[in-house]
């Protein structure tokens, strides 16, 4: 039987499920993103950020 928000008791039981999961892929995120970002990306980034910038002042001109 529907409850008044169109949902079903199998969809009730869905939503736990997801609840769950979400809480383990939550913590699974705040452990990864708690990591200090390697050297390599952090190199990666800078020369991103020159090329912008040299791109920016290109255009400006």
């Amino acid at each position: 039987m529907d409850n008044p928000h169109g949902a079903t008791s199998g969809q009730t039981v869905d939503l736990g499920l997801n609840s769950a999961i979400g809480k383990k892929l939550k913590a699974y995120y705040d452990d990864f993103a708690s990591e200090p970002v390697p050297d390599r990306f952090l190199s990666l980034l800078d020369a991103l950020d020159a090329a912008e910038s040299a791109s920016k002042r290109t255009e400006r001109s």
